[in-house]
């Protein structure tokens, strides 16, 4: 909860106390054109190019896990990140790695290496009510009949896209109701804080609409308002973009909780179209929606865990091994995928402004295989990381 404060000095950040005799430079002293360096920072900020020392960065990791055998790395995103960069990475920090299982899963947008591509493709479920994700995967081979597949992720993407620009227009609302009010009441933010956030939102819409034509569309996504209003602690004191970033958050959090989702596919949709091209398909963040294990999709697996999934390993691991041998998967049994949900833009930010934890992530490392508690409920089940692999890569082959 954010402390009630008096009024906010643009120039430090500080809240003036009473009786302060501090200058104040008020949101409406502003000017509401975009500015040369407003301008600077978007397209700084939007650059897909890296530069050496962040090229290095990724080429080298941090740590290096020697006879490591069988990478999966089924659920990850490059963003802006080029894939031959990634690959080295992997090489490195897994030298004696093989038999590996290496698929990119941009978020809505087919990427490929090593012979194969994948998405991480968002739909609904109407039968429960709930948004879920799909991991697709498909041979190279294949993605030339997929047209049908491709169109369907590019169409989700542009409206999921939508979503930023609901957000910005939320921020920029005069009208203290719905999303905006929700966030008021939850930070307990101040009106020049509010007056502060609205006109940065519109820079950034009026930047969007200049420049959005060319941008890639990894950029159109919801953290380039958290990205664009970091960069404004180069003018601004860092303790009013906190504020700032709290109540954003606060205002993002209740639109997604509002998003439509009549332009979503539905989930038997997507399954069918991924299945006549030729895809598999693998369940992620089972935790987080429940009844997709009740669903009995047509699916080859689920991911048991996360960074963001850790909680239930065991149980889902238990879960599968029960639906195997209950008879009704006979002919395609449910495989165990990990998934490390790595996002590698994450790690070429500015370090004083990445998300820690998302850039801790690394490509194929998932601990959980090596515990002791999931490795027991993997041997009861007959099941393990490279069984999975091996049996995927078969199915991928062959469907």
């Amino acid at each position: 909860m954010i402390k009630k404060l008096r009024s906010i000095n643009l120039h430090t950040g500080v809240m003036n106390g009473p009786g302060e005799n501090i200058e104040v430079i008020k949101p409406g002293d502003i000017d509401p054109e975009v500015r040369d360096w407003e301008e600077r920072l978007f397209l700084e900020i939007t650059n897909p190019t890296l530069d050496e020392i962040q090229k290095r960065e990724i080429v080298n990791p941090g740590a290096v896990f020697p006879g490591t055998e069988g990478i999966m790395a089924v659920h990850w995103h490059p963003e802006h990140v080029p894939l031959a960069l990634a690959s080295a990475r992997i090489k490195n920090m897994f030298p004696d790695s093989d038999g590996n299982l290496i698929i990119p899963t941009q978020h809505n947008e087919f990427m490929g290496c090593g012979g194969y591509f994948g998405a991480e493709i968002d739909c609904f479920s109407a039968s429960f009510d709930r948004k879920v994700q799909l991991l697709i995967h498909l041979r190279d081979n294949r993605m030339e009949k997929a047209s049908g597949l491709r169109r369907m992720a590019a169409h989700t993407g542009k409206y999921r896209a939508g979503q930023m620009f609901d957000i910005l227009a939320a921020l920029e609302s005069d009208v203290r109701s719905g999303p905006i009010q929700n966030a008021i009441i939850a930070t307990e933010a101040e009106p020049e804080l509010l007056e502060f956030t609205g006109i940065y939102s519109r820079k950034l819409r009026l930047l969007l609409e200049k420049y959005g034509g060319s941008m890639r569309q990894d950029f159109k996504k919801n953290k380039l308002i958290r990205d664009f209003f970091d960069g404004l602690r180069e003018r601004y004191d860092s303790h009013l973009i906190n504020l700032c970033q709290i109540f954003i958050k606060a205002v993002k959090e209740t639109v997604k909780s509002g998003f439509s989702t009549d332009c979503f596919f539905r989930t038997e949709e997507l399954i069918e179209e991924a299945r006549s091209a030729g895809a598999g398909i693998i369940v992620p963040h089972p935790e987080q929606f429940w009844p997709v294990l009740l669903a009995d999709y047509d699916v080859d697996g689920y991911e048991v865990w996360n960074p963001q999934s850790s909680q239930y390993t065991d149980f889902l691991i238990e879960v599968m091994d029960r639906q195997n041998k209950n008879g009704l998967r006979r002919s395609k049994p449910l495989l165990v995928f990990m998934g490390d949900d790595t996002h590698l833009g994450e790690k070429v930010r500015k370090k004083e402004f990445r998300d820690c934890i998302k850039a801790s992530r690394e490509i194929g490392l998932q601990p959980a295989w090596e515990d002791t508690a999931v490795k027991q409920a993997l041997a009861k089940a007959g099941m393990s990381k490279r069984a999975a692999i091996m049996e995927y890569r078969e199915r991928l082959d062959s469907y």
